[in-house]
């Protein structure tokens, strides 16, 4: 297996891999044969020339390797590692190359349905190697275990993880497979072995407080958020409520698509959200004119990231409801997930996205109107309280 120490020596593999093959194999590029003798025009040669000069090198690592490495390799392993060091060399933890089966558990994790333990947890600020757990799920393996909210995930069958989305790969697998998970809880290490079952967690939770007050909360946005959403604002509206609390605490994100049109049916005709890619184009996000009537309140706190910013932005410049609790995460970036050929994948961020008024997200967060912080041990919900207030 060869090991990558220089992210420099990585740099544009994806495209030698397939360039060094076209120019070796003589595929492409208009290529025509008469008696032995292929011809090409002189554009095209130049082209050809220039790609094989540039990634010589690799072709002749490669060829080093496969005939004179003394222990076989396993090519597909191999080139999985290139290909990871490749976008690990563009130092953004939140693009990732993702190998065949890793995509298809990503790929299930955002269909909603999955074989996994059944907690929910955000990435932490001050170390990327820990994770937050917001929720456990009930009757999930996580829960039988006893894991608990406020508990802090520090790795994964023994390894520590940077990126979300990997130890999220990590934790779900085959139905009935088994997988260690390291967590602290008051300073105290402890360890938990855990068979992954299948779970179904909706990503939207809707309950009344008191007979007055309609409470929903948004876990995370996937591809079945929008409409769970809408399901429960119809509910609501159905009722004599005085009001609504929408809960983003905790919720790292997801699909963005999902956090527009949540705002779309939140906002009166408005700007939702701009994005801008690497070349400065912009496009904007805008509601229409129909909207709920419902009073609501959003809460938040500093595991709120990403789609969620995105809403909550959205809420707060439109003046659409109040904002409580603490500064949000601050990630105003959005990735990109291409499916390869292969069925392997890629996530890179191509764009920022932007407040309606054109502020920038990223590593700033978003303040709450009302900055109310919950104390660890609190028996009291304080943000909550101060969302009901509001709603009276």
């Amino acid at each position: 297996m060869i090991r990558i120490k220089k992210s420099r020596f990585v740099a544009s593999i994806i495209a030698t891999v397939v360039a060094t093959a076209l120019i070796m194999c003589g595929i492409g590029y208009g290529l025509m044969t008469f008696g032995g003798v292929t011809l090409v025009n002189k554009k095209e040669y130049t082209e050809n020339e220039k790609i094989a000069e540039k990634y010589e090198k690799l072709y002749k690592l490669q060829t080093l390797i496969e005939n004179t490495y003394l222990w076989d390799v396993d090519e597909d392993e191999q080139m999985d590692n290139v290909y990871k060091a490749l976008v690990d060399s563009l130092g953004d933890k939140y693009s990732a190359y993702y190998n065949v089966k890793e995509t298809k558990k990503l790929t299930e994790y955002l269909s909603g349905t999955f074989a996994g333990v059944g907690i929910v947890f955000s990435q932490s600020k001050e170390d990327p190697t820990r994770y937050n757990v917001g929720r456990v799920i009930e009757d999930s393996p996580a829960d039988s275990a006893g894991i608990k909210a406020g508990d802090v995930i520090t790795a994964v069958d023994g390894k520590k993880y940077s990126d979300s989305e990997k130890i999220v790969a990590a934790l779900r697998g085959e139905l009935g497979s088994r997988v260690k998970v390291t967590f602290e809880r008051d300073g105290e290490i402890k360890t938990a072995k855990l068979v992954r079952g299948t779970i179904e967690d909706p990503s939207v939770g809707a309950t009344v407080i008191n007979k007055k007050y309609g409470y929903i909360l948004i876990s995370s946005f996937d591809k079945g958020t929008e409409k769970q959403f809408e399901e429960a604002l119809n509910k609501m509206e159905n009722k004599n409520l005085k009001g609504v609390i929408i809960d983003l605490r905790g919720n790292g994100g997801g699909v963005a698509e999902a956090g527009i049109n949540i705002a779309d049916m939140l906002l009166p005709e408005a700007v939702i959200t701009k994005t801008v890619d690497k070349n400065g184009k912009e496009q904007v996000y805008n509601s229409d004119g129909e909207c709920t009537k419902m009073k609501y309140v959003v809460l938040v706190n500093g595991d709120s990231a990403s789609t969620s910013e995105i809403l909550a932005g959205a809420i707060k410049e439109n003046n659409g409801g109040a904002l409580v609790g603490t500064k949000t995460f601050g990630k105003g970036i959005i990735q990109t997930m291409e499916i390869l050929k292969d069925q392997s994948s890629i996530k890179l961020t191509t764009m920022e996205y932007l407040s309606p008024k054109g502020k920038h997200i990223h590593n700033k967060g978003i303040t709450p109107d009302y900055v109310v912080k919950q104390p660890k041990n609190s028996k009291t919900d304080l943000q909550l309280k101060k969302a009901i207030s509001l709603l009276k």
